[in-house]
């Protein structure tokens, strides 16, 4: 993927200052990475599209692949499984990972184009418990894109889990399909779905943000999950979502 210089000096910088400056980023992501002996790690090794290596110092690997301090990792080949692809799968676990879980984020290789490679991001696991502090999703995704998009990489992409109506207060409720559009992205809805309840403005709406910018409580309460992507090339909708959304929330901080 291209990097555009102007891009990078009036949007990434800009943010990347704000996500680092930011609490969670000086107490949670400085790069303090262990494995599974304990030991501290030395970072990751990813295999690029075109076969060349690119070796991760810790800071960039926490910030890459959304891990924080003191975490154990480890890193391990995958096949592909459920709406998982093949390729590097790196888990972890550390005090913020709900009991009995693991996250886990996944480097591969994504056709774009019939012959067209590139390296892509897939979350396959963010469990958070509820202990874990306000704004410490937004801060580690933030800075996951714009550490991806230094190195390149096309895209991130999930399963937002869940469906609507959200019950305040369960801890065990599952809302990947409503807080991961807040941070820019975005899947393909379909004409049943708009049309299954009597509301004419929801009708002819093609994307979960076209929804969410009509009626962000219709997609609150009638949302379901899907397979979503955030799209890492300069200047996308993606990357508007998220500098607006970054704005807003994390720079009065």
């Amino acid at each position: 993927m291209i990097i555009e210089p102007r891009f990078d000096e009036h949007n990434i910088r800009k943010i990347e200052t704000i996500l680092l400056g930011h609490p969670i980023a000086r107490d949670y992501f400085q790069g303090e990475l262990y494995d599974k002996r304990g030991q501290r790690s030395d970072g990751f090794t990813l295999e690029r599209h075109d076969g060349t290596i690119l070796e991760l110092t810790e800071k960039q690997s926490a910030h890459l692949f959304m891990i924080p301090d003191g975490s154990a990792a480890w890193a391990l080949r995958v096949n592909e499984h459920g709406n998982a692809p093949p390729g590097m799968n790196v888990q972890f676990i550390n005090s913020f990972v709900k009991d009995g879980e693991q996250n886990s984020v996944i480097a591969f290789r994504s056709e774009q184009a019939p012959g067209v490679w590139c390296d892509a991001l897939h979350i396959g696991s963010m469990m958070l418990s509820p202990e874990t502090p306000p704004r410490f999703c937004t801060v580690a995704f933030g800075l996951m894109a714009v550490t991806a998009y230094r190195f390149g990489f096309s895209g991130i992409h999930l399963y937002g889990a869940g469906h609507g109506p959200l019950r305040p207060g369960d801890p065990e409720a599952l809302i990947g399909y409503w807080v991961w559009p807040k941070l820019g992205f975005d899947a393909p809805v379909h004409v049943a779905e708009m049309t299954r309840h009597p509301d004419a403005a929801m009708h002819g709406l093609r994307t979960v943000q076209e929804v969410l910018a009509r009626c962000p409580e219709w997609w609150k309460t009638y949302g379901s999950a899907r397979p979503m992507q955030f799209h890492l090339r300069a200047n996308s909708p993606s990357w508007s979502i998220l500098l607006n959304y970054i704005w807003k929330t994390l720079a009065a901080c």
